[in-house]
C-alpha cells in the first residue's frame, strides 16, 4: 500500500468533504481515505500503487471539479 497527501484548493464543509471521503474509498483500489477537521483542505488516501496511479486519484477530484496538488506520496 502506498499513502498519497492531497490538498485540495477548495474550501468545503464537512458534510462536503465526507462525502468525497466516501466517493473516493468506492474507487477501486483505494483502501482507505482520512479527513480531519484540523486539516480541511487535506486528505490522506491510501492506495494500492500496483493498480492505480495517483494521477488517476487526481482526476477523480477533478471530476469533483476540485483543484488539488499531491504534496507528497
Amino acid at each position: 500500500m502506498h499513502t498519497l497527501y492531497i490538498h485540495i484548493d477548495e474550501d468545503l464543509g464537512d458534510q462536503e468533504m465526507r462525502s468525497l471521503q466516501g466517493d473516493l474509498q468506492q474507487l477501486h483500489d483505494v483502501s482507505d481515505v482520512e479527513v480531519s477537521d484540523k486539516t480541511p483542505h487535506d486528505i490522506l488516501v491510501e492506495f494500492d500503487e500496483a493498480h492505480i496511479s495517483p494521477m488517476a486519484i487526481l482526476k477523480e477530484l477533478s471530476r469533483h471539479g476540485l483543484r488539488a496538488d499531491i504534496m507528497c506520496g
